[in-house]
Parts: structure tokens; sequence; C-alpha cells
């Protein structure tokens, strides 16, 4: 499956600027300063800001290179990613397999997805209520095909109950949720990146499949993940520094996300690789040449982000 390990700095733009191409390079201006970057360094670019211009000439750049521009709405939350129209050299054979995939098969993935899933949310739930963590490692090991019993929201209860305290309440508008959600919309959009680049089409899903929705098998693939994001917002919690609201340093961490070490079966990656791995196990499982994904695995080592975040001193 085609890859871009090589990429690895994401751009966060907050100020008013100009965005172009020069001399094959990612061109910022920003009032009087200007700086380049070689584009096959680049992940992905947040901008949050509206004041900004780009040029036709960057975006078709944008795509060649597989880099992700992510847009946010007025509350900084990611609201639109423009990815790649043309990725993986085998697209057309990737899609037709991806196109034939049996339930059968589908019912497998998303029960190793969710199995893993409720591991790895017991495991960083055991720092807070062991209690709870057990329930949850129960259903990790009960789960059936296609999560047929729906113990992952079972297990969400569980979950939020000992992070946040029994009065958590997801869909509410607080300082949590915003940091939960933001962190959610990065993953996805780095899945998206990879999906799209593997020569997989996004709005095919295993379980996923609202007919809105552009991004079904990026929201299915991210779900094992979303603990890491977890684990950098309850770091945040225990520093106190979202007391004050969700603040602008707040995001910057939360982009940085994408580097932090995720462990795939015996080996640690950067988040942004092990996603890769995890795509590319899934396009190996469409090939049949393998009949596990690779997911990430959230240790006891790395709770509550003491050392998947060691680098994140000021959090």
């Amino acid at each position: 499956m085609g890859g871009f390990d090589e990429a690895y700095q994401t751009i966060f733009i907050t100020n008013p600027a100009k965005l172009s191409l020069k001399n094959t390079h990612f061109c910022i201006i920003q009032g009087d300063q200007e700086i380049t970057l070689p584009l096959r360094d680049i992940l992905m670019i947040v901008c949050e800001t509206n004041q900004v211009s780009i040029t036709a000439s960057l975006l078709s750049k944008l795509a060649d290179h597989k880099i992700a521009f992510f847009t946010c709405d007025e509350s900084h939350i990611p609201n639109g990613v423009f990815t790649p129209y043309l990725g993986y050299y085998k697209i057309s054979e990737t899609l037709q397999t991806q196109i034939k995939l049996s339930k059968q098969i589908k019912a497998i993935l998303w029960q190793q997805i969710i199995k893993q899933k409720l591991y790895n949310q017991s495991k960083l739930a055991n720092d807070f209520s062991p209690q709870n963590a057990e329930k949850i490692l129960k259903l990790s090991k009960s789960v059936m095909l296609n999560d047929s019993k729906n113990f992952e929201a079972q297990g969400a209860i569980f979950y939020f109950q000992a992070l946040f305290g029994v009065d958590f309440v997801r869909k509410s508008f607080d300082p949590i949720n915003s940091a939960l959600n933001y962190g959610y919309a990065i993953l996805r959009g780095c899945v998206a990146r990879n999906l799209v680049g593997s020569g997989f089409l996004p709005a095919l899903g295993i379980f996923h499949r609202n007919q809105f929705n552009s991004f079904n098998l990026a929201d299915d693939l991210i779900e094992p993940y979303r603990v890491f994001v977890d684990s950098l917002v309850l770091l945040m919690i225990e520093r106190g520094s979202l007391k004050e609201g969700f603040e602008i340093h707040h995001r910057q961490k939360l982009v940085g996300i994408l580097g932090a070490k995720v462990l795939c079966k015996d080996k640690y990656y950067p988040m942004y690789r092990a996603i890769t791995r995890t795509i590319w196990s899934l396009g190996n499982i469409l090939k049949g040449t393998q009949d596990h994904l690779l997911l990430p695995i959230f240790n006891r080592e790395n709770s509550n982000g003491r050392e998947v975040y060691e680098s994140f001193s000021d959090v």
C-alpha cells in the first residue's frame, strides 16, 4: 500500500496570512515576515483564522503531496478538510476489493476494532476507577461479531464516568468536550488522509454507513485511537490548564498528538505512522494476506499521558 512516513510537521496558523507556492516550497507571509518550508516535510496544516488567502497552485501541490488542510469554525473546532482526490497508484484495484468486502469480514473487523477500543479504555480508566475499568475489560473480552450486543455503548458509560465524573455529559458544551472534539477531529483528518493516499474511499465504512458522511471508514478506524486524545485532555485537567477555557495553547498541544508514541504489536511509532500501519494492515486483509488489523495498544505504562506525552511538559 502507499505511504508517506517522511512527512512529520503540522503547521498551525492562527494569525492573518497569505499562503502560496514559492520555488516548490510552502510559503507563509505574515506582515513583513516570510517563511518557506519543504512540502515533503508537512503532514497537515490547521488554519484557525478566516483571514487567510491561499493560491490554487498551492492547493494543487498540497494534493500532490497528500497534505491535509484543515479549516475551523468560530469555536476553533475543525469543520472541513481538503484531501487529495487521487492517491494510491492501484486505486481502482483497491476500490474494487473494498467494495466487495463481505459482511462477514466487516463483522470480524468491527469486532477487532471494538475489542481493542474497550481494552484501551479499560487501561486508561484503571487509574481513576478500577471497578469501572474491570467492567470495561470484561466487555472487551466478550465482544461478539459486529459488536452485536453494542458493548461499545455500554463501555462508554463506565468509561466517561471514570474519567470525568458521573455528571459528565459527552455532548455538553464545555472546555473538556471542546478539547475532546478537537483532538478527535485531528485524528479523523489524519486517518482520512492516509486512507486516500492508500487508495481507499473513506465514505465506504466497515460499520459506519451514514450516507451523508464522507469519512465513514475514517470514523471506524479512529475508534481505538481516541483514548490517546482522552489521555492528553486528562493531563490538561490534572494540571489545571482547562479551568479558564479551551485556549489556543490547548489546541496546539492537541495538534501535536500526532507525534505521540503509540505501541502497535511490539513496536512504538509516532501516532501518524501507527495510523499508516493500521491502514496498511487493512489493505493486506483486503488482499487476503493478513487476518487481523494492526491496532494501537494503550498500555498501563503510558496511562494518563505520563509517558506518551512526556515531551508536553507545559500542557
